[in-house]
């Protein structure tokens, strides 16, 4: 078998021109279902060996990433220069609701179009499916399932196995061919901003258990896994979209820490491994990971014995761009070990991306040898998952029935109901009593970031609420409420005998979340009963009555927590915070302030 795949791969590289070998290393990002003539030609002309998919937004050159636009302006320019077409809708438009069905049938087009390539190589089609506010798919009924900080909290790993297993099934079955995940970040920093609940917890071995068990469950239902961010940005107390950062950990504790889950994922089989922006001055004191071949071919390759697919996070991100234009990031990237860079709202810089690596290639500055090396790996994972026969084939009624079926539903609805946590409850509020006058406040999960349907929508909480008591007055906030809307609160408050209000934390939104609004009910001497996502003090807060943490933004555990409420059910009494709490310090007053109304600034990363 291995030789049969290693001479069609062969045949296969021979084959291909330069052009097409530059190409299949660029992961380009497809947002929305629209088909459109950039969409087309990022396949053909730049021939894409991959797509990174975005149905819940809308393509357009107006985007910028993290504020940042992704052009070179001193980019020098070859003969043989062109740019694709360019779609400008308006920035921040939302995608529509598509159906598991309909999704498939566009996947089904887009790998048809691939397939019709001279290469005729299909995509690879990846997705961040992690849980909570990092779902890229989750409308038309998909079921999403708690990030991996719930999952640990459960603490069972057959439990995790069959919620990978499930969320393959789900996935495979519409095209998508490679997973985002697992982290495997070990979250040791309470304050770091970018991974909290996405992470396993602060304990490596729990992390490499709980990760072993997700990388199996996806596999085994189809997806390549992807263990990321390499070699581990769980003690960073910064986000790689703004800035990069320097962990200062030496190689002991990087060995006893952050690589033991890498190295767990590595033995079991994982297909890929993503980088991590970040510079590790234990084993390169001047790269960060995706431009370090210390770390990428030295450590990852040699000591750790890595022959899978490395994959570069979103390579426009502020912790590179800030310092290495693109094109040249690009080049420095393969030369280092990537086999594919991801590049997410970076679709005016395509062609750059394109023509550095290129030109990197024709000027000497990297080896033909280095592209034929990253080709032949995803070639491998292409023909492993058996792409060359089955991509573009993806039955939709067979969608249909998977993303519908009871086992999925009731699967995901049991997970939900056993990763929650009665953090807090001194003064005993729970359960509520229906005769209460309660007041809900819910905060609007950014639109993006909800299916816009009737399973996933902004008021998830108070039309659960709803199913409990009707003794209630419902109102919502932005994510980080605005003065006016915290007035409002105020105001609201002073008819109820009680607040209940959700307070999610979400590293996309850079204004924060309703800690705010928390300290001020209290102040005015309101009972406050919170709901988080977050187990750290940014969502439990200091000063709440009591507080529920369901480890997720996700429909199902948004749902079944106001069950837990009322009391219609009690919460596991194995369930466990997979982190240490003790001595969180409260968020410093004079960073709690209300936003004024403006336009959130968000990642699509």
């Amino acid at each position: 078998m291995s030789s049969q795949r290693d001479a069609f791969i062969d045949k296969k590289l021979a084959s291909m021109s330069l052009e097409e070998k530059v190409g299949q290393c660029l992961t380009f990002t497809w947002r929305g279902t629209i088909l459109t003539p950039s969409g087309i030609e990022q396949i053909t002309r730049l021939h894409a060996g991959g797509l990174c998919l975005e149905p819940y937004a809308l393509e357009t050159c107006k985007n910028l990433y993290w504020g940042n636009s992704q052009l070179d302006p001193n980019f020098d320019k070859p003969a043989d220069y062109f740019t694709i077409s360019n779609t400008y809708f308006a920035g921040k438009s939302f995608g529509i609701s598509v159906t598991p069905e309909d999704y498939t049938e566009d996947l089904n087009r887009l790998q048809e179009i691939a397939l019709s390539r001279p290469s005729g190589i299909p995509l690879h089609l990846t997705i961040d499916f992690e849980g909570d506010f990092k779902n890229d798919y989750m409308s038309g009924g998909i079921r999403q399932f708690p990030p991996p900080m719930g999952l640990a909290a459960i603490g069972d790993a057959d439990l995790t196995y069959q919620v990978g297993l499930t969320i393959a099934r789900q996935l495979t079955a519409i095209g998508i061919t490679q997973m985002y995940s697992p982290v495997c970040d070990v979250n040791i920093n309470p304050k770091n901003p970018e991974i909290g609940v996405r992470s396993f917890g602060d304990d490596p071995d729990i992390c490499a258990e709980h990760c072993v068990a997700l990388l199996k469950g996806f596999q085994d239902g189809g997806l390549a896994a992807t263990a990321k961010h390499f070699p581990g940005r769980g003690d960073s107390d910064t986000d790689a979209h703004d800035v990069l950062e320097v962990i200062k950990a030496d190689k002991q504790r990087m060995q006893s820490m952050e690589l033991v889950p890498f190295k767990a994922a590595i033995d079991a089989g994982v297909k890929a491994v993503m980088t991590g922006h970040s510079i590790y001055p234990a084993y390169d004191d001047q790269y960060p990971t995706t431009l370090s071949e210390k770390l990428l071919t030295g450590l990852l390759r040699d000591e750790l014995g890595f022959e899978g697919v490395i994959v570069s996070d979103a390579i426009g991100m502020a912790a590179i761009l800030k310092k290495w234009p693109l094109p040249q990031a690009c080049a420095m990237t393969i030369k280092a070990g990537v086999d594919t860079i991801l590049l997410k709202a970076d679709d005016e810089s395509r062609s750059q991306c394109f023509f550095g690596i290129k030109q990197a290639v024709e000027k000497g500055e990297l080896s033909g040898d280095r592209i034929d090396d990253a080709v032949k790996r995803l070639l491998r994972m292409k023909y492993d998952q058996g792409l060359f026969e089955s991509a573009g084939k993806r039955d939709p009624e067979e969608t249909r029935a998977i993303a519908r079926s009871k086992e999925i539903v009731d699967l995901s609805w049991e997970v939900a109901k056993r990763a929650m946590i009665i953090m807090r409850d001194d003064q005993k509020m729970l359960p509520l009593d229906p005769q209460q006058k309660v007041l809900v406040i819910e905060q609007r999960i950014p639109y993006e970031f909800v299916g816009k349907d009737p399973y996933m929508h902004l008021h998830m909480f108070c039309e659960a609420m709803v199913n409990h008591s009707t003794n209630l007055i419902l109102t919502d906030t932005e994510f980080s409420a605005f003065e006016e809307e915290i007035a409002e609160c105020l105001e609201l408050a002073k008819q109820a005998d009680l607040v209940v209000m959700t307070n999610y934390y979400a590293r996309i939104v850079k204004a924060g979340n309703n800690q705010l609004l928390v300290k001020k009910l209290k102040e005015a001497g309101h009972k406050v009963v919170v709901v988080t996502n977050y187990p750290y003090i940014e969502g439990t807060t200091k000063e709440a009555d009591a507080v529920v943490c369901h480890f997720s933004g996700t429909p199902d555990s948004i749902r079944v927590s106001t069950d837990l409420l009322f009391g219609k059910i009690e919460p596991s009494t194995t369930t466990k915070v997979p982190v240490k709490l003790g001595g969180q310090q409260e968020t410093p007053a004079k960073k709690l302030k209300a936003p004024k109304k403006h336009p959130l600034k968000l990642s699509y990363c």
